[in-house]
């Protein structure tokens, strides 16, 4: 394992301009990123608790093909449904009992849409539908029907090694321009009992998506903001929510910058030279056949930060035990905001594992820091960090760290 520490980093902030993407919770993309990592959680769970083990498994592969409704101010009619479609590979029993795959895919999309996307109902099957083609496949009789903890190589001595080749990239904190990009589609959420995002309002779709630009000490953001029909009776109601909106995101952002750069706010910009309102039935531009895949929206920290280096890793739905991109994404991210935490200074991570290295053993690592720190102290940091070992499996699971969440509004009171 090579261990190189730098103070030669340089936050984004300190360019002369920013890009920041956000795709809200209702975005096509980030709801499979969701549905496919809750399906994951439930399954790793629900086998922890049966075997005390967790079988091998890949449920990453995931789409969420768009359906057709008819919509109106008022009301919304569906012709044609939305269809979750469930590939991947996943063992569906250990020794001799079976595991209930479909049933735990199926409970969780519907658990996850239900929270998210509230006027969705997935009870209706004009409305919702979902198809399981996960399969079992594999060259090695056993990968995937695990006979007994023997065929699950991972939990042997010396601990996982990692199933592929890659480089996961995390930092720490996040720039005043990344952290408004997530406030911002914050605004519209309350976190529920179990600190998860839920709707803050009856009127408002889920698919909503910002876009910060910052220049210089100027930062202008974009939001799509949805209404929903059967909450919005007419034009005249839609448009005088519409200003009421643009005008409270423009309090909330200046309130969020204080004496940072200025920040302009604008709201669906679509509808400035044309009648086209944005409006959604369900929650999401699904309702009209956009579709959405894991891996294709936000990256480290729920945000898709143009100006920060990351890898097409995608997490949502891998297997939590030995998979390169799910078990050093979480590292990355633990010792990142440790050195931050502990030290005080801006840094990036980066963990780079070949194929067969002991997960918690990479071939390289690299920790750049804002400011110049005792190369002791960031060795220690990450010696403590990758030496919870297994437990790392444990925390992503139940900490639900990639389950897709925001700055939900109430957090900011």
């Amino acid at each position: 394992m090579s261990l190189e520490i730098n103070s030669g980093f340089i936050a984004p902030d300190k360019n002369i301009q920013e890009v920041v993407e956000r795709k809200g919770l209702g975005h096509p993309d980030t709801l499979v990123d969701g549905i496919a990592e809750l399906s994951e959680i439930e399954y790793a769970k629900h086998c922890r608790e049966r075997f005390g083990v967790i079988p091998h498994h890949n449920l990453d592969k995931a789409a969420l093909m768009g359906g057709l409704c008819v919509q109106s101010f008022g009301g919304g009619r569906f012709e044609a449904p939305l269809r979750m479609l469930f590939m991947g590979r996943a063992s569906r029993s250990f020794g001799s009992e079976d595991i209930p795959l479909e049933e735990i895919q199926d409970r969780a999309a519907r658990a996850y849409l239900s929270r998210v996307m509230p006027h969705l109902d997935t009870s209706d099957p004009e409305v919702y539908q979902a198809t399981t083609l996960t399969s079992a496949y594999s060259t090695r009789p056993h990968w995937f029907a695990p006979r007994s903890v023997e065929d699950l190589p991972e939990y042997g001595d010396g601990g996982p090694k990692a199933n592929d080749t890659a480089t996961m990239i995390s930092y720490w904190p996040l720039t005043g321009t990344e952290r408004l990009a997530l406030d911002l589609e914050g605004y519209f959420y309350k976190d529920n009992e179990n600190g998860l995002p839920e709707p803050r309002f009856d009127f408002i779709g889920q698919d909503i998506k910002v876009m910060c630009v910052r220049h210089g000490e100027v930062i202008t953001a974009t939001l799509c903001v949805p209404q929903v029909t059967t909450e919005t009776a007419s034009a005249a109601v839609y448009r005088e929510r519409e200003e009421e909106i643009s005008k409270n995101l423009q309090q909330y952002a200046e309130e969020l910058i204080g004496d940072g750069p200025s920040v302009s706010v604008l709201v669906n910009t679509q509808n400035r030279n044309a009648d086209r309102p944005y409006l959604v039935t369900g929650g999401s531009c699904t309702d009209f056949g956009e579709e959405g895949a894991v891996g294709r929206g936000n990256k480290t920290h729920g945000i898709i930060a143009s100006f920060r280096p990351n890898t097409m890793e995608a997490p949502h739905g891998k297997n939590p035990t030995y998979f390169v991109g799910k078990i050093l994404g979480y590292q990355a991210d633990f010792i990142a905001r440790t050195i931050y935490e502990q030290l005080d200074t801006r840094c990036q991570v980066v963990l780079q594992a070949n194929m067969g290295d002991y997960l918690f053993e990479p071939s390289k690592i690299i920790i750049s820091t804002e400011q110049t720190v005792s190369d002791n102290e960031v060795e220690a940091i990450v010696a403590d960090c990758l030496g919870i070992g297994r437990e790392t499996t444990n925390r992503i699971i139940d900490e639900a760290h990639f389950l897709p969440k925001t700055n939900a509004w109430q957090n900011h009171d």
